[in-house]
């Protein structure tokens, strides 16, 4: 084993760590604008429903964003397919939320504490993002 090329390596890691993070926070904040109620107040009061959607599309975008880490060939390919995903993500969900459940508010029902429907919009976050991160490839 040659661990002089992983220290040689070591800032690329660091590097690629920091601008996914960045990225995931990036996600998480458009994710929570898109959102009619205050997530960080209605988990406190412990509202598992909210609980469920957040987790899952935090799930979510950290699929795609390993999988744009994976196949990025550099830092700008990886910014590019992290926001190609972050944006597919936000119009499926706002697809779903308002076009598929016209006559029912999701978000309502999750603010109420509805936990089938916080698990199920949490659940199709991670679906999607396990599509896009599969079609993210050269």
């Amino acid at each position: 084993m040659d661990l002089t090329f992983y220290l040689q390596t070591f800032d690329h890691f660091i590097i690629y760590l920091a601008v996914s993070l960045v990225l995931f926070l990036i996600g998480t904040y458009l994710f929570k604008l898109l959102t009619p109620y205050s997530e960080r107040e209605q988990i406190r009061n412990g509202n598992v429903a909210v609980s469920l959607k957040l987790l899952g599309k935090m799930a979510g975008l950290v699929v795609v964003l390993q999988s744009a880490i994976r196949h990025s060939i550099n830092l700008v390919d990886l910014a590019i397919w992290a926001f190609i995903a972050i944006i597919v993500q936000v119009v499926l969900h706002l697809v779903v939320e308002y076009v598929f459940t016209r006559n029912t508010s999701l978000a309502k029902e999750v603010e109420k504490g509805n936990v089938a429907v916080g698990l199920f919009l949490g659940g199709i976050s991670v679906l999607v993002g396990m599509i896009v991160a599969a079609t993210i490839s050269y």
